[in-house]
Parts: C-alpha cells; structure tokens; sequence
C-alpha cells in the first residue's frame, strides 16, 4: 500500500474546501486500490466536508490534523479523541510545528497517540531526527501499539521551504525509524513534496508514502502527486 496524505494545516474554510473537492473531482485523479489517500481537514471542515465526500464517491479518506491530550472532561475548547472517534479514521500527531508553536513534547505526543488508538483512529505520528529516539522511547513507554501507527520522517528544513532533502537520505532515516519500530508500520516522507519529486521518494524501498502540505491546497499539484504515485 502507498500512502498520499495531504495536511491543509491552518487553512481552507468551508466554502474553500467545498470548491477545492469540485475540482479535484472533475480532474478524476487515479486513484487505485493499492493507494489510500487521506486529506488532514481544519476541525471545522470535517464534519460537513466528510458528507460531501461520501456523495462524490471519491476514495479518499479524512483525517484530523491535531488531537487533545487530555482526555473528556472540562477542558473548554479542546477536541478529544473520544469527538473524533465518528469523524475520522486518522490523525497527525506530533508536527513539527505543534512542537515548534505549542512546546508539545515526545510524552505529550504518545499520549495522543495513546488517546486515538483508544477510539480506534490511526495515528500519522511525525518524526524529525533531533527527537526520533526519544519519540519512538515516549511510545513504547505509554504502551501505544506501534504496529497500528503510521510514520513520517519530515525534517524541519524542508517544511514548506521548496528544500526537500534528497532521497536516498530520508530513505536513510525511514529504514532507521522501522528499525526501531521493528518493521511493523509504514513510513512515509514528508516536506516540500511535489508532483516533481514525488516518483523519487516512492521509488526508496523503505518509504511507504508522502505527507504534501502545500500542493496538497492546490487540487491540480494534488492530482498529478496521486496519479505520479
């Protein structure tokens, strides 16, 4: 299986995204079922988002792009796993900007993890190498089944710069991420992905699939990443 994951971070309200899905649909993007392609919505966007989806009969999947840490309770605005649990099957954790902006930490990020896998969602679990032994520990520590996580490698550097790095490198990183999960999820790769390079990164053995940010906010980039795949 290879994955195409779009994250549209803090962008697109609903009208955008309503607009942005007629588009993807009259470019009829191949997507055939040895890819799944998931598309990481503001919370705003998925309910109503997720309904228009199901009526166009496209396969492509919801996710979230943040969940709480906390679990139910009186936490005034937070989103829970627990709310999640009827909309998405998926959820990023542990972006370098959350980490950047928020101060999240790898404990903070693994019981997130630990939250989703309790309310049957996947956690797209990112990695940088300045935390990833710690990351991976953080997980293995709370418990959280790795086996039923989804990776991405997404160095700093090259989130939204245009700078990917090359691909024999996150290769390089992919494989030691599945070691220390001991080869039981995939791994993708994620920063500055476009319809240029995507063949590149699809082609290293240990890459499993790619995290888009910005051509994922333009349905026709997006279109030809998942048709490149």
């Amino acid at each position: 299986m290879k994955y195409i994951v779009g994250n549209w971070k803090s962008n697109q309200n609903l009208t955008q995204s309503f607009l942005w899905l007629d588009d993807l649909i009259a470019l009829k993007p191949k997507i055939t079922p040895d890819k799944k392609v998931i598309l990481c919505l503001p919370f705003t966007d998925i309910a109503t988002f997720n309904q228009k989806l199901n009526e166009s009969g496209l396969p492509i999947e919801v996710a979230a792009q943040n969940v709480s840490h906390m679990a139910p309770g009186k936490h005034t605005g937070e989103i829970n796993a627990q709310m999640l649990s009827e909309l998405v099957s998926y959820c990023i954790v542990g972006h370098h900007e959350r980490r950047a902006d928020f101060a999240e930490t790898s404990d903070v990020v693994a019981t997130k993890a630990s939250f989703l896998l309790e309310n049957s969602i996947t956690p797209i679990i990112c990695l940088d190498k300045p935390y990833l032994d710690q990351q991976i520990k953080s997980l293995f520590t709370q418990g959280v089944e790795v086996s039923k996580c989804i990776f991405v490698y997404e160095p700093a550097s090259a989130i939204g710069t245009g700078n990917s790095i090359d691909p024999k490198d996150a290769n390089h990183v992919a494989h030691q991420i599945s070691f220390l999960t001991d080869y039981l999820s995939p791994v993708l790769y994620g920063g500055s992905v476009s319809p240029d390079n995507i063949k590149s990164y699809m082609d290293e053995p240990n890459i499993s699939g790619v995290l888009v940010g910005t051509d994922s906010l333009n349905p026709t980039l997006f279109a030809d990443i998942i048709n490149a795949t």
